[in-house]
């Protein structure tokens, strides 16, 4: 018995002697457990934002900044499937992206994660409204900022995002001028061989590719997007990219 209760003490004493900023990075690793294709089990993205706040508050620091708002932008993406709930997430993502760009200006990553949860509130608010807030120039900017400060953050991540609006951004003349499609091409090809050429630049790429009647080269790229195998903590993000990417197949063979 005392030699039970002794290697329980080693097996648990680990998990007290974490830090904040370790139990939530330890959760974020795992927010992809118990998920089913791109619909994730919200309890260890939960316990992830939880503990980001405390490192936070007990003592702010760049990864945890990070942390949080990657864990927010999941949370409302994959884990949340209530409209409100996902706009009360992404709003209170981005006025946190916007107050950590102002403690952390040169952080690359800071302004990449700002952006993600910039886009995907536009997304639930809507077309007007992402307008009105000037959404577009505000992605283009930071883009270019994150291209500036390191062109190779998060596998080019500061191209994705710049040829992601160019390709979103509708063309509205004397308002919003600047988006082009051929733009949105050339970055999106440059994201893809920047690091590793992930899924969501795939099909984005293609995408681009498609709406610039390169469409052979597109829908290959499309069908190597749908062949992937999703695997370990990107898991849920990859099962959103491939059925994204069979829907868009589905709707230009209609």
């Amino acid at each position: 018995m005392k030699n039970f209760l002794l290697s329980l003490f080693f097996f648990i004493n680990p998990l007290f002697s974490q830090s904040d900023l370790e139990k939530a990075n330890s959760a974020y690793s795992l927010r992809s457990a118990g998920s089913i294709k791109n619909k994730a089990d919200n309890s260890q993205i939960d316990l992830a934002i939880k503990h980001y706040k405390y490192a936070i508050k007990k003592n702010n620091s760049l990864e945890a900044s990070k942390g949080i708002l990657k864990s927010y932008y999941f949370s409302g993406k994959y884990a949340s499937s209530d409209m409100d709930e996902k706009k009360k997430i992404f709003s209170k993502a981005v006025k946190l992206g916007e107050k950590f760009i102002l403690e952390y200006p040169e952080s690359p990553g800071i302004r990449y994660w700002y952006l993600v949860n910039l886009g995907s509130w536009a997304e639930a608010f809507g077309v007007i409204e992402a307008a009105r807030s000037g959404f577009a120039d505000t992605m283009r900017e930071h883009s270019r900022k994150i291209i500036d400060l390191n062109s190779r953050y998060n596998n080019g991540g500061g191209y994705f995002m710049l040829g992601v609006v160019h390709l979103r951004a509708p063309y509205i003349p004397f308002f919003l001028s600047w988006p082009d499609k051929v733009k949105a091409e050339k970055l999106l090809e440059s994201a893809t061989i920047t690091g590793e050429n992930t899924l969501p630049q795939k099909f984005h790429y293609a995408k681009a590719l498609y709406k610039n009647n390169q469409k052979v080269k597109a829908l290959r790229l499309l069908n190597e997007v749908i062949k992937s195998n999703p695997s370990g903590e990107n898991k849920v993000e990859e099962w959103d990219q491939i059925l994204e990417a069979k829907n868009f197949v589905m709707s230009i063979k209609q």
